[in-house]
């Protein structure tokens, strides 16, 4: 599958959002997704980090017309109008038609995506304002406690909600880092601070953050560490400040360790913008200013329920490093509970539904179970503990409502596993799963057809479907599956379509035929 990105940096801007897009980006790829960017090279883009991290870009010039089309409050931030802007990346897309279009911006609306939907078979917007009018398949917002009934009214009624921080897309690093870094919450003793205000910072808040510590008695042996962006304007200014300080302070730019950095540091002071999920996930207690109109809103949320400490001037700075010792592991254990850093997994479970072509038998729909309405939910349970089914599982027990749930849910953060209800003309024909994924190599593959339909062929129909999709979509140059020796009706019928015995085994005290099938 294919997905493009439309998400800009600036100045104006910041890289907030381009940051978020690699993280999702990053799990498409190592998914078996092509991924693709288009940007704008306005001053302050971050167009060489998104090639750095291995991705094409498709660059589009920085017009910045005085007549963009002002229709939206952030309109200006995209540079030209919004019917320019499409029209840049059709031609950039060579008018092709990719599987995801997946745009980040403030500055575009329903005239936009109007525009690309016939480029791509579904598109998906990121955003955290609910200002305008969207046309996509799926609406991202990640904000902590955002309801899906703030932009009810503003989309299609058949737009997928994916709401709150649950979807905070973080990169792998947070995620890897997290038991470590929630373990080291337990001290308490303040040693290193950290000081991050976006990559950007125009206002030059870092170096007032500096000012005002310069009143504090503060342990000399205190570590200060600053992350700025390499097209941060003040970068100069903030070395020259750390230089004369008492303390020992470490400028990075651009540092790819901030997982590491956040981990290691005791307290942050920050923006209130997508690092907030990044410090979330890592429990590390932040103070927090609100750098621009669209983050106050967050801000305020997170400071109502103690998730944050809010502060509205940098001279409130010194008391709440004065008083931290008192509010640190409350907050900081606050902060873990409302962001896991699985979020970019969640997203790609959502992106994974889709309808395959076969000869004979047209379309063929594949709904990921983390996707499913409650009905199907209900269906898929009703039909694995039919006794024609579960009469040939390892475990062959009936599965109760809450385990049935259980597994869904533990299904959202998996990327290796993947259970499809599948459909044909809109009726349920049965179940495929994939387990055990290894892309370019080899996947391991279970089917079971819906007891309760009256079609024939159906064992046939999901198996053709489950291996065009496993050598196409996952890439596998082989197939793996296991059956019951008992089972001889199912060994002949794999027999029949192509699978080869392997060896036998004992799983569970039954006696099981390892069958594989390679790619033609």
């Amino acid at each position: 599958m294919k997905a493009v990105f439309r998400v800009d940096a600036s100045l104006k801007i910041g890289s907030g959002h381009v940051m978020r897009c690699l993280a999702l980006a990053d799990t498409l790829k190592n998914n078996c997704f092509k991924v693709e960017f288009i940007c704008r090279k306005h001053q302050g883009n971050l167009i060489c980090r998104i090639i750095e991290e291995g991705y094409k870009v498709h660059k589009l010039d920085s017009i910045s017309k005085k007549n963009t089309g002002r229709k939206l409050e952030y309109s200006s931030w995209l540079g030209v109008s919004q019917k320019q802007d499409a029209d840049d990346c059709i031609k950039a897309l060579n008018n092709s038609l990719v599987d995801w279009i997946i745009v980040d911006s403030y500055s575009i609306d329903e005239e936009w995506h109007k525009a690309l939907k016939p480029y791509c078979s579904k598109l998906m917007v990121i955003d955290d304002l609910a200002d305008r009018n969207y046309l996509c398949d799926i609406l991202l917002d990640q904000t902590f406690g955002r309801d899906k009934k703030e932009y009810s009214h503003l989309t299609s009624k058949n737009c997928n909600f994916l709401m709150g921080s649950e979807y905070a897309l973080l990169r792998s690093e947070f995620i890897n880092s997290r038991p470590k870094s929630l373990k080291r919450r337990k001290n308490q003793d303040l040693d290193h601070l950290l000081i991050n205000m976006g990559g950007i910072d125009a206002t030059n808040i870092t170096e007032k953050i500096l000012d005002s510590l310069k009143f504090l008695n503060l342990n000399r042996d205190l570590k200060i560490t600053i992350i700025m962006g390499a097209n941060a304007p003040h970068i100069k200014s903030v070395r020259q400040k750390a230089a004369k300080s008492d303390h020992q302070i470490n400028v990075l730019v651009d540092a790819k360790n901030i997982a590491q950095i956040m981990t290691n540091a005791d307290i942050a002071i920050g923006a209130s913008g997508s690092t907030t999920w990044e410090r979330c996930c890592l429990g590390l207690p932040s103070i927090q200013l609100a750098i621009s109109k669209n983050q106050e809103n967050l801000s305020k949320i997170l400071a109502s329920k103690n998730i944050i400490k809010l502060i509205k001037d940098v001279n409130e700075v010194s008391s709440m490093i004065e008083s931290a010792k008192d509010w640190m592991r409350d907050v900081g254990t606050l902060s873990a509970e409302i962001c896991d850093g699985l979020g970019t997994s969640r997203v790609f479970n959502k992106m994974t539904d889709q309808i395959i072509y076969l000869k004979d038998y047209h379309e063929i729909e594949f709904c990921n179970y983390t996707n499913l309405v409650q009905s199907d939910v209900n269906l898929t349970l009703e039909m694995r503990n039919h006794i024609e089914i579960r009469s040939w599982m390892y475990n062959q027990k009936k599965i109760s409502i809450s385990e049935h749930h259980d597994f869904i849910k533990k299904l959202e953060t998996e990327t290796k596993t993947r259970y499809f209800l599948i459909k044909q003309k809109g009726e349920v024909i049965g179940s495929i799963n994939f387990s055990g994924i290894v892309y370019g190599d080899s996947v391991d593959f279970g089917i079971y057809r819906n007891p309760f339909s009256q079609l024939k062929d159906l064992g046939r129909i999901l198996e053709a479907a489950g291996c065009q999709y496993a050598f196409r979509e996952l890439r596998v140059e082989k197939i793996n599956l296991e059956v019951l020796e008992s089972n001889k009706k199912a060994i002949n019928f794999y027999t029949r379509c192509g699978f080869e015995f392997v060896k036998k085994t004992i799983i569970n005290d039954l006696d099981v035929i390892c069958m594989k099938k390679h790619k033609s």
